[in-house]
């Protein structure tokens, strides 16, 4: 048996870890050499407070859903720690800025501690070939020539991002989770916006600045390429 990946989906309220809270935990125990899920769990959890308008819109999961058949955060982490239990690394899409510190803040609610486990980020661990672009989970699979049927449903989340990942190597993406992250502003003026953009750099509008997360490696190998000046930022400008 090869090394043992479970992945992990969490749907939630909102976007803030600290304030908003789980709607749905999706994780699959998956071979990464064969591929083979081996274990899998996917549950409705119920929050405690309604679910926005907008988040049901976006997820199609229910005040009367989480009712009925969400169960409470406790025993749904009870679940997920049972199945983390057997894996060898943790993945999730996105999972540094999103999962993860949901995961973190759940834990501490809780007051249980938290797995010791090491984890990806499919979003960024994986080194995509540079014409694709795109780092939305469904329209990567799309890149891949297949669709997610329930897109922001957890398990399905979790298997399409397997699937999309079982083309790469599983040690160079750990070896690639473990390079240092840096945020880099890019230095252009209203002019020259074109060059940010062409770089994948993000607008952020309230402090006006042209910026991208890239890991260590990346950053050496495509600043050369630009055609403007950049400074380091102390972390993402979110």
């Amino acid at each position: 048996m090869g090394k043992l990946v479970v992945g992990i989906d969490l749907e939630t309220t909102g976007l803030s870890a600290t304030d908003d809270r789980i709607t749905e935990i999706g994780g699959a125990l998956v071979d990464w050499d064969t591929q083979t899920p081996l274990k899998v769990m996917s549950t409705l959890v119920n929050p405690g407070r309604p679910i926005p308008e907008e988040i049901t819109k976006l997820t199609d999961i229910t005040d009367e859903m989480v009712d009925l058949y969400g169960k409470s955060e406790k025993v749904a982490f009870a679940e997920l720690h049972d199945l983390m239990s057997y894996a060898d690394y943790a993945a999730a899409f996105n999972g540094s800025r999103f999962d993860q510190p949901f995961y973190l803040a759940a834990c501490a609610r809780l007051k249980v501690e938290p797995s010791g486990i090491f984890w990806l980020d499919l979003s960024s661990d994986v080194k995509y070939p540079p014409e694709i672009k795109t780092r939305n989970l469904n329209h990567l699979a799309s890149e891949f020539g297949f669709c997610n049927p329930f897109r922001h449903r957890s398990l399905f989340d979790v298997m399409t991002m397997f699937k999309i990942a079982k083309n790469y190597d599983l040690d160079s993406i750990i070896a690639r989770a473990q390079e240092p992250t840096v945020y880099v502003q890019a230095m252009v003026d209203f002019n020259n916006n074109q060059k940010a953009k062409d770089f994948s750099f993000r607008w952020n509008p309230d402090q006006k600045k042209w910026w991208k997360a890239y890991k260590l490696s990346d950053y050496e190998a495509e600043k050369s390429l630009w055609q403007f000046t950049s400074r380091m930022l102390d972390g993402p400008l979110e």
